[in-house]
């Protein structure tokens, strides 16, 4: 078909939202209609390779004519479409060919306008009519200019590579922060290994020399959190971190230094101590760093009840106990601490029972007394005190057990050696 009009009126479709306006009304052409669509309406055919119709918005779009676009004849692809678009779109007539029914396919492309300029089109196409065989003629389609929408996505996508490339810098960064961190950890472990075949004592040593690089970061971060003036938010943000790394590390050096002290000899001697006296000055001396009346204390313990042990070791291990009681109380009940003594085969014991958050005797075991390890994420702890509670009861010839329930409470036993228990 030469004259795409008689076409375009050939196959409109009999009934249309203008039939019933009624007699003398005004009727718009199929054309007219056409027209006013937005985008632009064109009609190609297969067997020509070319355009049989556009409507007059091609020009607002393409900036040529109708009949330019027609004159090209089966150059217009190569005159319109973009040169690395043009296997998209032979792909994509392939689909408009495969098409069944009233079914419509679309694309996403470039054209390049009369007067040069770059232009996004996305085409809605539809088959028009086919010979008898049922093979593809021709075919319909809407174009719509979406420069604007697609500029958009380009910038957006242009931004998320940078942010990406930001990222990646910073998670670059943090990566050899943290290699650095572990091959430094990685080193002072070494150190410590060597220390147990040095006879423990270089512990102590390597554990000291790690107080001066944690120090120093410290300080770093003291002096950069001074300065946040000249900081952004973001870096104010990294020295925050490095701080928090700094304390948590200073804490666990603290830890260390105090196992490792612990650890090497006996300690001093042990000497005669009255069990009651012990234990109500430690309960004094808790109660005194709380508010007054914070919780109550009974205590059960023979006023003539003696053991052999050292002061401050059996002070430490009291004050770990009832720490630990006060600290993972049940925030729903009255906190009640319950110390006991007795004695079994021979052997003086000592129970302080709480009725806090609780432990469970099985499942929680070995992250009670494990060094820097919890049974509790909340509230923040150390993981030191009961392990080095047990240690020096251990060295001593005594042990530390519990047993309790999840929501119920808890209760250690501390069972003396029987050389160190006499009443």
């Amino acid at each position: 078909m030469n004259d795409p009009k008689p076409l375009l009126q050939r196959d409109r479709v009999q009934s249309s939202p203008f039939d019933d306006l009624g007699e003398g009304n005004f009727v718009p052409s199929i054309d007219r209609v056409v027209n006013l669509m937005p985008g632009f309406v064109y009609v190609f055919n297969h067997q020509t390779n070319s355009n049989d119709y556009t409507n007059r918005s091609v020009g607002e779009h393409l900036g040529y004519s109708s009949d330019e676009i027609r004159g090209f004849g089966p150059q217009m692809l190569m005159k319109v479409i973009h040169p690395d678009d043009l296997a998209l779109l032979a792909t994509h007539f392939g689909r408009i060919v495969a098409l069944d029914g009233d079914l419509s396919v679309a694309i996403e492309y470039r054209v390049i306008t009369k007067a040069g300029a770059l232009r996004w089109l996305r085409s809605v196409d539809t088959v028009f009519d086919r010979d008898e065989d049922g093979q593809v003629l021709r075919h319909i389609g809407c174009a719509s200019d979406i420069t604007i929408e697609k500029e958009s996505e380009l910038r957006l996508s242009e931004l998320n590579a940078k942010l990406e490339n930001r990222v990646k810098s910073r998670t670059h960064d943090l990566e050899d922060l943290n290699t650095s961190l572990e091959e430094r950890i990685s080193a002072r472990t070494l150190q410590l290994q060597g220390a147990v075949v040095e006879l423990e004592q270089l512990t102590y040593i390597a554990t000291h020399d790690l107080k001066v690089p944690v120090n120093n970061l410290t300080r770093l971060g003291l002096m950069l959190q001074s300065n946040t003036q000249s900081l952004s938010a973001e870096q104010i943000e990294q020295v925050g971190w490095i701080n928090d790394c700094a304390e948590q590390l200073g804490e666990k050096i603290q830890g260390l230094v105090l196992v490792a002290q612990i650890r090497l000899g006996n300690g001093n001697p042990s000497v005669p101590l009255g069990l009651s006296g012990v234990i109500t000055a430690a309960v004094d001396l808790m109660q005194s760093a709380m508010p007054k009346d914070s919780f109550p204390v009974s205590i059960d313990v023979p006023d003539d009840m003696v053991v052999q042990f050292e002061r401050s070791e059996i002070d430490s291990i009291l004050a770990a106990l009832l720490d630990n009681a006060v600290k993972y109380a049940e925030p729903e009940r009255p906190l009640d601490i319950k110390i006991a003594a007795g004695t079994t085969s021979g052997q003086i014991w000592v129970s302080v029972a709480d009725n806090g958050t609780g432990l469970d005797s099985k499942l929680d075991a070995e992250k009670t007394f494990g060094l820097f390890q919890r049974a509790h994420k909340t509230p923040a702890g150390s993981g030191i005190s009961l392990y080095c509670a047990r240690r020096m009861l251990h060295r001593r010839g005594g042990t530390l057990t519990f047993h309790g329930y999840r929501g119920e409470g808890a209760e250690f036993t501390i069972l003396f050696a029987k050389e160190e228990s006499r009443t």
